[in-house]
């Protein structure tokens, strides 16, 4: 999907307040990205970019992973779909989507929110052949996406070891994309794994049944020639997906939230499961702009003292699980990130959960739902 982006500029005017889509600053970037959506979220070209877009302290672009695509049928009658248009149908890998940026020159993964503990794994992996071919990408001005999968990174399927898997390259200025042949062509050269391609489809039906039926993997991706993309789940990776991460356990409720999976999950889920689902993310995004707005005026008003002060005072003014939030923003860090990255450690037992419960106010119910039950 074409669009021209060269600095930040390009994209503030279209972010409205509220819609799920946030600019989140940090010491020497900033993200784009939307942390919630609804139906007028995603209402302009320039919206369905904001999925992790990345820009230097300059305001200039140094990241453009993919736009953001639906489901077949979530947006458009798939008959209606021109499928006669050249097209590929790819893998759906079940892991992390890493792409490489560069920061103040220095290669780093990131995944759409930024550097993450998964895009730290992805490059400590990558091969001397991947990196390299990651500079040379990045010095053309594009931006190589890959797939993080492994054993220590499952979500739903088994991946007996860790990879890699080059899944796109795009242009950040223009948002072309490779062709895919071109893509398999550089792969190739470079000995990288490529996603796996296969033949395009020439009755959606018979795919859509066949897809569906599909074991052992998350679905498939439909990606057009001209940028348009579409994805199909497979009905036993949802089936399987409802017994790992049910509802029945706020905890992992709270991790689609804290990790921003929520959009991958929603579409898996029964319209009324998915709607508490929604309500439930709306209650801890608030919570977060609580927290967070506690926090930056907290600052505001301390950070003229010393670090032994600063702290000190911390410890008498905040709650606990604010405090190093709040003392790290002394040094620059992101407070969203931090609270983030907390509510994702919460989201390791029902008993984190409490512990911070009380400065975000959020809280948990199936009552009233038919839940399946665990698996």
């Amino acid at each position: 999907m074409e669009l021209p982006i060269e600095t930040i500029d390009d994209v503030l005017p279209y972010i409205r307040e509220g819609s799920g889509i946030i600019v989140s600053t940090r010491r020497d970037h900033t993200v784009i990205d939307y942390v919630f959506s609804t139906e007028e979220t995603f209402d302009s070209a320039m919206a369905l970019q904001c999925r992790g877009l990345k820009f230097d302290a300059d305001g200039r672009i140094i990241g453009r992973p993919f736009h953001k695509f639906f489901n077949i049928g979530e947006r458009e009658d798939p008959h209606q779909i021109d499928w006669s248009q050249p097209h590929r149908v790819t893998d759906k890998l079940d892991g992390s989507m890493v792409h490489a940026a560069l920061l103040n020159g220095e290669l780093v993964f990131m995944t759409r929110m930024g550097v993450t503990e998964q895009s730290r794994q992805a490059q400590q992996l990558a091969s001397d052949g991947e990196l390299r071919f990651c500079r040379e990408r990045l010095a053309a001005g594009q931006t190589p996406i890959f797939e993080y999968t492994g054993p220590d990174n499952r979500v739903v399927v088994a991946y007996e070891e860790p990879q890699l898997t080059l899944l796109a390259v795009r242009d950040m200025v223009s948002g072309r994309y490779l062709a895919h042949d071109e893509l398999v062509s550089l792969g190739t050269e470079r000995a990288l794994s490529v996603v796996e391609t296969f033949a395009s489809m020439d009755d959606i039906k018979r795919f859509m049944a066949t897809a569906r039926d599909r074991e052992g993997a998350e679905g498939f991706v439909i990606a057009f020639d001209d940028g348009h993309r579409l994805k199909l789940k497979a009905d036993g990776y949802v089936l399987r997906h409802r017994a790992l991460a049910s509802v029945h356990l706020e905890k992992n409720v709270l991790a689609w939230v804290a990790t921003q999976a929520i959009d991958d999950v929603v579409p898996l889920l029964s319209p009324d499961i998915a709607a508490r689902v929604l309500e439930y993310q709306s209650a801890v995004e608030g919570g977060i702009k609580v927290c967070s707005d506690r926090i930056e005026d907290f600052h505001n008003a301390h950070r003229h003292l010393s670090r032994k002060d600063y702290a000190r005072t911390v410890q008498d003014k905040l709650p606990k699980p604010m405090r190093s939030i709040a003392f790290a923003r002394l040094d620059g860090k992101s407070v969203r990130d931090g609270l983030l990255a907390q509510l994702n450690w919460a989201s390791g037992s029902q008993a984190r959960i409490d512990d911070v419960r009380s400065c975000y106010g959020f809280g948990w119910s199936t009552k009233g739902l038919t839940v399946p039950e665990l698996g």
